[in-house]
């Protein structure tokens, strides 16, 4: 039976099972089967990436044609707003779709003028110039970090005979902020004057922005709020300095520790007052002449009291001279919002590095030295113009910052699949499935029953001895004592003529078992000249002589038994 085949062999064990037993087999094949077969199809998914995010249905749909007819596979997500693809055609599909025009852009600029028409009206053309407007704000607005759409209006009047009946035009513009994102009133004010300047005659005042809550993000630059007593221009104008410091700080710290392992803050304290001075100052020593002047006088008269007349002659000479002193003229006007005072705070974080601790990978923190830190600050204090004599401080701590968002992705490094929550589900009861099969055909193959006649029919087969000298020599010491009968492996007596192959195969000599004693006894006497065969030939009629001796009872019995069978025959 051990020389069948092994399909031959299965087949006879699951004929011996009992009904349950072939239940449990049959489950337990069954589900370490499909386990095996949705683990390798799962397994060998192809890793999508996305194609486009955030299309229009519209777009989508196309989008959806066209992968169609180029045989391309694809997943949708985020109610159809997210197209995948395999990772690897991401590219070369959007160039190819991009040749084709799609997605078709709702977003048109200045394109629209490539394809002319003579006879386009002027209304019509500037309804187009509108609109490429629009667009190519709406382009250059969206490529803002924070912006995830915009759209953008345009209000341009008609124009008016009379100056005093022109209105002005205005422009409202939505924005749809990306989740945790926001614009600061830089930002705002920048949006502002972009779209003012794109348009003829609009003010940045006259342009109204909007977000997807509905805040009027415009009016937050406006804010007449004050800070201790100033007024909006002036707690504008400080935000300016502090942003201002702040950038020029941080993308030194960032250079030198690396994005994110510094945070800065600044805090300017502003003299607005308004201080106009004039001083004169005079030399009396520095003296010039500003001006002289000389008269002279020369006088004739005639005495008419006397006779004859005397004449007389008179001559005065007068000179003035006009000086003036030196004199210096000074007119001083002091800076409104110079720095009086500056209150610099960094945080700056340790060094951190991913360690195998337990077989575990942790993060290890390590504080920077003093002598670093001391290197820090003096950068800092260069980099906002620390002055000492207004008092100005800088402080600058190693702190260790938060590294919980780090523990998350080196977890997530480690154990993630890039799966979806139902194909982690899918494998878990994959691998739920494989289990319980495993566990089943365990638990079968646990039977002492079972587990023996899976021994009997795959135990490999022995090798044949009956031409082998012992083998002859044991047949004839038993036909010798048996009268011709052989000694079954229960010792009942078989037919004379059992042939050597049956009686191996009913016998229950153990030829292993033969051969190693026969071996300990060539070793314990190395001098002898006996064989192997001859002394395995001399163990087992040592062994049968020993059976008659012990037994004489059975020996008898079994000498009558073979007496009588010969008798009958």
């Amino acid at each position: 039976m051990a020389s069948l085949p092994i399909l031959d062999q299965a087949k006879t064990l699951f004929s011996k099972f009992s009904t349950i037993q072939k239940v449990t087999v049959g489950i337990a094949v069954t589900a370490a089967l499909a386990g095996i077969v949705l683990l390798f199809m799962t397994g060998s998914k192809t890793p999508m990436s996305v194609l486009y995010s955030d299309v229009e249905q519209k777009d989508a749909a196309t989008i959806i044609e066209k992968l169609k007819e180029q045989n391309i596979q694809y997943e949708l997500s985020q109610n159809g707003n997210t197209i995948l693809v395999p990772s690897d055609k991401v590219h070369e599909t959007r160039i190819n779709l991009a040749k084709d025009g799609i997605p078709a852009n709702s977003t048109v600029g200045y394109e629209i003028f490539d394809k002319t028409n003579l006879g386009m009206s002027d209304a019509v053309t500037k309804l187009n110039l509108k609109r490429a407007t629009e667009g190519e704000l709406q382009k250059t607005i969206a490529a803002f970090d924070e912006i995830a759409k915009v759209r953008v209006m345009i209000v341009t009047p008609e124009k008016t005979l009379f100056e005093k009946d022109q209105k002005k035009p205005t422009a409202a513009v939505h924005i749809h902020l990306k989740n945790g994102r926001s614009l600061d009133k830089l930002n705002i004010e920048g949006i502002q004057n972009l779209v003012a300047y794109s348009v003829e005659g609009l003010s940045p005042n006259d342009v109204t922005i909007v977000d997807q809550r509905g805040r009027m993000l415009s009016e937050l630059k406006k804010d007449k709020s004050s800070l201790a007593g100033m007024s909006a221009t002036q707690y504008e104008q400080q935000e300016k300095v502090d942003q201002y410091l702040i950038s020029k700080v941080q993308s030194q710290l960032d250079g030198v520790l690396g994005a994110g392992n510094a945070v800065v803050r600044v805090n300017s304290d502003l003299d607005f007052s308004q201080l106009e001075r004039t001083k004169e100052n005079y030399d009396p020593d520095g003296q010039v002449v500003l001006s002289e002047s000389k008269i002279a006088e020369n006088k004739k008269s005639q005495d008419s009291l006397e006779y004859p007349s005397v004449n007389s002659e008179t001559n005065a000479n007068k000179i003035s001279t006009n000086y003036l002193n030196s004199k210096t003229v000074e007119h001083f006007i002091g800076n409104v919002g110079a720095i009086k005072r500056l209150s610099v705070s960094v945080l700056v974080n340790g060094t951190s590095k991913v360690i195998d601790k337990d077989g575990k990978q942790q993060i290890e923190y390590t504080p920077r030295s003093n002598e670093e830190m001391q290197k820090l600050t003096q950068i800092v204090r260069n980099t906002v113009g620390f002055d000492p004599q207004r008092n100005d401080q800088v402080s600058v701590v190693n702190m260790q910052f938060d590294t919980g968002n780090q523990a998350d992705e080196l977890a997530d490094d480690k154990f993630s699949l890039n799966m979806t929550p139902n194909e982690i589900a899918e494998k878990v009861l994959i691998l739920v499935a494989m289990i319980l099969a495993v566990w089943m055909i365990r638990k079968l193959f646990a039977s002492s029953q079972v587990r023996r006649k899976i021994e009997e029919i795959l135990a490999p087969p022995q090798p044949k001895i009956e031409e082998s000298p012992y083998q002859i020599a044991l047949a004839n010491s038993l036909n010798k004592l048996t009268g011709g009968m052989a000694i079954g492996p229960d010792g009942q007596l078989l037919p004379a003529g059992t042939n050597n192959l049956q009686l191996e195969e009913k016998t229950t000599i153990n030829r292993d078992e033969l051969l190693a004693k026969a071996r300990a006894r060539l070793d314990a006497n190395t001098q002898s000249e006996l064989s192997e065969d001859q002394m395995m030939y001399d163990e087992m009629r040592s062994r049968i002589q020993k059976f008659f001796e012990d037994n004489e009872n059975d020996a008898l019995k079994l000498v009558k038994i073979v007496l009588n069978k010969h008798e009958s025959n």
